[in-house]
């Protein structure tokens, strides 16, 4: 259980690097290429011997500054979705290892209970008491059954939700900031 929190720990440090790399990369390409495209149009005008008239220059530094809060945005999104996948993630991980744990148990149990028929099965000395014995050992882990069944539905259902949980919220926040 202790690795597999420290795996889930390292993937979600890898995967907030990525965004960040990926978000600075994505903006020294953004400010590169405005640079570029405002470097060519200055030489352009240059070339022709004209000067770059403020409209121009304005419109350019608008355009840059719109890139710029746009970028700002995407980014700002772009980490909220990672955290909503993490957290989503992390969620159902505890919920299905929980789903695990109670298995297990289930199935613990249920040999423990085979064995302990066994045993009392080898000591019967008449056919009666063994049919008695076999419906009784019928029962109870039927009977055993149905309460697991409905535990793990609980248990299930509840995992269902929290992990939705997290996306549920963030649709509503999308919604109502529309």
């Amino acid at each position: 259980m202790v690795a597999t929190k420290t795996a889930a720990a390292k993937t979600k440090a890898a995967a907030k690097q990525t965004v960040k790399q990926t978000a600075k990369t994505t903006a020294e390409t953004a400010e590169t290429v405005v640079d570029d495209v405002t470097k060519a149009a200055v030489g352009m005008f240059a070339a022709n011997g004209i000067e770059v008239p403020e409209a121009f220059r304005s419109m350019t530094e608008n355009g840059i500054a719109q890139a710029r809060e746009s970028y700002s945005q995407f980014k700002e999104k772009a980490e909220e979705a990672t955290d909503l996948i993490e957290e989503t993630f992390e969620t159902a991980r505890d919920g299905l290892v929980d789903l695990q744990h109670k298995s297990l148990d289930a199935a613990k149990q249920n040999t423990d209970a085979a064995f302990d028929y066994a045993k009392q099965m080898m000591g019967m000395t008449s056919i009666a008491d063994a049919v008695q014995l076999q419906a009784k050992f019928a029962r109870e882990q039927f009977e055993s059954f149905v309460d697991y069944a409905k535990d793990f539905q609980t248990s299930a259902t509840q995992v269902a939700e929290e992990t939705a949980r997290p996306a549920k919220k963030a649709y509503s926040q999308a919604v109502s900031a529309k």
